[in-house]
């Protein structure tokens, strides 16, 4: 059972959740930051992808046969969440990913690892979305191949921030494709998290965070 509590400590402790002043893409001053790129030691990816297995399991088992991680970020987490549901969970699914430029030699093409040869239920693997630029890129590579059945979406972490369309990136992704979109935790765990003292002291979280963080909440988020 996933325990989304320990997964915020885990962010933090890393380095991947940090608490201060940090200004969005798109230009919001907001209270917290995440970036998955803190993930750069084998024992903090293991780690990850225990997460991310367990959240598959929870979400996705028995839906799809083959994870897909699209470059750059999403590489390492398909392969280690494909790594970690064969080693705790016994399930020994197909990954692929692909290439940002086509190869114009041996094998060549854009896709890496399984290359769809029969139809296959994916489940595309990613670290954190903010306007779903990166999804779109995805599927519109996936939608072009006829043996692929992308059925969800799962990721580290969802804001539930609101785009212009009023709408969060996930809540786009889901309306414009069809598919299942998850996330290990959202930011209502994270607000959790900081509503208890003692997971504030373990991590030195700023004396007035939690109040920031549901100010911000509050003035972006959707419901």
């Amino acid at each position: 059972m996933l325990n989304k509590d320990t997964f915020v400590h885990f962010l933090a402790e890393t380095g991947a959740l940090r608490f201060g002043d940090f200004i969005t893409k798109s230009g919001r001053e907001t209270p917290y930051f995440i970036n998955t790129g803190e993930f750069r030691t084998g024992e903090s990816l293991s780690k990850l992808a225990s997460f991310y297995a367990d959240a598959f399991v929870e979400h996705f088992k028995g839906k799809a046969e083959n994870l897909f991680g699209p470059a750059y970020k999403g590489i390492p987490l398909c392969a280690a969440t494909a790594m970690k549901l064969s080693d705790l969970h016994h399930l020994n699914l197909s990954f692929t990913y692909n290439r940002k430029e086509a190869k114009d030699h041996g094998e060549g093409g854009t896709l890496v690892g399984y290359t769809y040869r029969e139809k296959t239920n994916v489940v595309i693997i990613e670290d954190v979305i903010t306007a779903g630029t990166s999804v779109n890129e995805t599927m519109q590579l996936l939608k072009g191949l006829n043996t692929v059945n992308v059925i969800g979406l799962l990721i580290s972490v969802d804001r539930r921030e609101r785009l212009d369309s009023g709408k969060s990136a996930l809540q786009t992704v889901q309306e414009n494709y069809g598919i299942e979109t998850r996330s290990i935790i959202d930011i209502n765990d994270i607000i959790s998290f900081l509503a208890k003292e003692e997971n504030r002291q373990k991590i030195d979280a700023p004396k007035d965070i939690l109040d920031r963080v549901q100010h911000y909440r509050s003035k972006w988020g959707v419901v």
